[in-house]
This record gives C-alpha cells, structure tokens and sequence, in this order.
C-alpha cells in the first residue's frame, strides 16, 4: 500500500501540468494531462466499440500513455524548434514540424528514451507484475504493438486537435493546421478517416462525400452522435470541484481530474480482488460524474447553499453533517433522480450499445448494487480524502476531519481499509492515533 500511495501522490501532479500545444498559443486555463487523459480513455472506448476493440486494453492504454509527463513534461514535436518569443512562436505554430528524415528518426528516438526513462520512474513504486504491465502498455501505445494501440494512438491526436478547436475563435484555426497534419498523417483507420470529415464539417462548415463501400448514413450519424457526446463532456475538464471551491482551495482539480485519480486507483488496486469484472471497474469510474456536467458536482451532503464569507463557510466543514435515515434516504433519492435524467440527457443521441451501458453502469454505481459498484463507491471517498489531505499539506487551516469521518462511515472493504492506514501513516505518523481516538469520541457523542 505504501508503493501504491507514493505512485498515486506522483500521478496526481498530472492534474497541474497544463497541455503544453495549448499553453504555447496563450489559451487560458488550458485542460491538464489528467483532464486530456480522462476524455481521450471515453473516447478510446466508444470508438474502439465500434471497431470490436477490447475496451479494457484500449482504457488501460490511455491511463498509461502520458504517466511518463509526471517528469518528462508534456512534450509535443515542436520542442526546441520555436522561438522564444510569443509572436514568433505563434507564427511558427500555423505550421507542421518539417524535417529531414534523418533528423526525425533521431529526435523520435531521443523523445522516447527520455519518456521511457521518465515512465520507469513514476511506476518504479509499484511491485514488479503492475510495472510491467503499465510499462507494456506504454509501449503498445508508443510502438503500436496491437490493434487497439494502434487505434488508441490515432484517438489520442484527434482529441489533442479537438482540445484547440475547442478552446480558439474561428479566426484563429488556422492555428490548429499543424494538429490536422499529424493527425492525417497518423490515420490510417477508415472509421477515424470519416470522424476527422466528420470533424471538419462540424467546426469548418465543410461537405463531404461518404465512402459507401465502407461506411453508411446510419454510421455517419452514429460517429456524430459520438462527436457530440465528447464535445459535451469537455465541460468537465473545467468544471472546479465543488467540495474543494466551497473550502477556499485556490485552482483546485477539475471533476475530469478526479476520475482520473479514481479510475487509476480503480485499476491498481481492483487487481487485488480477482472476483472483480475490471472492464465493468473501468468504465464505471469513468461514467461515475459524467452527470456533473448538467447538475453540478454533488459529491458530498454539502450540496446546499454555503455562507459567502470564507470563515463561516469553514466552521460549517468542521463536521460531517449527520442525517436521520429517512433525511438520506430523500436526499438520494432527489440527487438520483435529478442526476439520472441529466445523464439521459447527455447520452441520449449516443448509439443504443453505450447509451444502456452507460446508464447501466451509473445505476449500478449509484445504487451499489454489484460488487464492482461497491468497490468503486468507497475507492471514491479514498480519492477525496486523499486530495483533501493535500491540500491541507500547503494549508494547515483546511478541516479534513470531517472526510475522515466519511471514510470511517462508507469503507468496510479490506483492500480499502488497508488503503486508509497507509494515509494515516503517510500524513500524520503516530500522531494520528489521538485525531482517530478525538472523532471516534465525537462520532460516539452524536450517535
């Protein structure tokens, strides 16, 4: 557990590390590593859906294709090549890197062995056969060793040019020709052949012809049903948590961010439970708060109005909110309705496959009606509490205790529980014996 911790802590600076293509062109506020991570590993998976590609493998290999930026930095073909200075700069980004062959191969290699070298690093914590396995998924994505490497790494492009369509006026795409260019030059896919088309007519005003002996209207439609779904869920990859914006955390993680830390937690540890269906685990957690992109992030019974001012809000965090059993049971059943019918809504144009497997898998999360559901609810309290202790690292003054206390009430899972000693030993040594002794003493007053 202790390895595990140290690689989750080295991980979640990915939700710090701006995308660099995106920083260059002076876009605000641009989505990190892990915001770009969480929608390219969704995207990897409906697209690949279509092409019978195993979701699993294609999630994994989204979850582990940019682990190595923790140290390495998020690097793009242009390093080293612009000018310093911002016009320039920008001038030479309306442009695809041209350079002799010669001299590709030998910046390719160069770029890999860093990234390699950086990747051993960051998972260098974890024991030997969770190593090599996100290592070989690295490099599938890095060597397309199979299909759905290959697929994923066409994937991976179109949603870095989706990100700069996203965020520029229409004035400035010609901005976004250097994306274009690498991503043809990648694609190889008729299915993500039609989505780049697809993708020009949606941001270009463009027309074009379908190729009838591959595809028809019907798989035109069902690529831009999927097109919109993923322009929708971009909202969370700027969406503040709400949690950490009602304590006063300044630039606080995104709802995209939080999945994130979830779905690789998800993945490390759900391979200690061998009775769990870790595709299910996968596409759970990254379905879990896909709602939050309509009703906002009700992640805790904190949901009503807080008082403006910072120290009145504060004293209301101090303790966990206890409700009688029928006050939760009204809560959840308001929060589930209101969150079921804004999935609905986000999924609704989705192909009939996702959509009910979709809503499937947050029904079951919500309910906590599978094993998988089960483990995933109280992982997520652990990723919570875990960014809340982080944060009270660089601010003494935020109140955790109350997160404690949720943990204590959700987690009975052994795996989950060995998971939490490993945080108090991590954050507060032999102190925390006296915290546990002080909130098992005001839990036991309340009740």
């Amino acid at each position: 557990m202790k390895s595990l911790l140290n690689f989750l802590l080295e991980t979640n600076k990915l939700k710090e590390i701006p995308r660099t293509g995106l920083v260059w062109l002076g876009i605000k506020n641009p989505p990190t590593v892990a915001d770009h991570t969480f929608r390219t590993a969704i995207a990897g998976w409906l697209l690949g859906q279509k092409n019978n590609l195993n979701a699993e493998r294609i999630i994994k290999i989204a979850f582990s294709h940019d682990l190595c930026e923790v140290y390495s930095g998020d690097l793009t073909p242009f390093w080293g090549l612009l000018p310093k200075e911002g016009k320039k700069r920008k001038e030479a980004l309306k442009r695809w890197v041209r350079l002799p062959l010669k001299e590709k191969i030998k910046r390719e290699k160069k770029e890999f062995e860093k990234e390699k070298k950086c990747l051993l690093k960051v998972i260098k914590p974890l024991n030997s056969p969770t190593r090599e396995e996100i290592f070989s998924y690295w490099l599938d994505y890095k060597k397309g060793r199979s299909n759905e490497g290959r697929f994923f790494k066409q994937t991976d492009k179109i949603d870095s040019m989706l990100e700069a369509l996203e965020r520029l006026n229409k004035k400035d795409y010609s901005l976004v020709t250097p994306w274009w260019e690498e991503a043809e030059e990648l694609m190889v896919d008729p299915l993500l052949s039609l989505l780049l088309k697809i993708i020009q007519k949606k941001f270009y005003n463009t027309k074009f012809e379908i190729d009838k002996t591959t595809f028809d209207k019907e798989e035109n439609a069902e690529l831009e049903s999927i097109l919109d779904f993923l322009l929708e869920i971009r909202k969370l990859k700027r969406m503040p948590r709400k949690l950490w914006v009602g304590l006063g955390v300044r630039d606080p993680e995104t709802v995209a961010s939080h999945i994130f830390t979830l779905t690789i937690i998800a993945w490390i540890l759900g391979k200690e439970n061998k009775a769990l269906d870790m595709e299910k685990l996968l596409k759970m957690a990254l379905c879990h708060e896909l709602p939050a992109i309509y009703t906002g992030d009700l992640i805790t019974p904190y949901g009503r109005v807080l008082p403006k001012a910072k120290e009145a809000r504060l004293k209301v965090f101090e303790k966990w909110p206890r409700l009688s059993r029928k006050e939760k049971e009204n809560k959840f059943a308001r929060d589930y309705k209101k969150e079921k019918l804004a999935l609905q809504k986000l999924t609704r144009k989705l192909p009939n496959s996702p959509k009910k497997e979709i809503l499937q898998l947050f029904d079951e999360y919500k309910t906590v009606s599978t094993p998988e559901a089960r483990f995933l609810n109280q992982l997520n309290v652990l990723v919570v509490l875990l960014q809340g202790l982080q944060y009270q690292k660089k601010d003494k003054n935020l109140p955790v205790g109350f997160l404690w206390e949720w943990a204590f009430e959700k987690c009975d899972n052994s795996i989950c529980l060995a998971f939490m000693e490993e945080l108090k030993k991590k954050f507060y040594g032999k102190k925390f014996i006296y915290k546990i002794l002080y909130l098992l003493k005001r839990k036991n007053e309340k009740d």
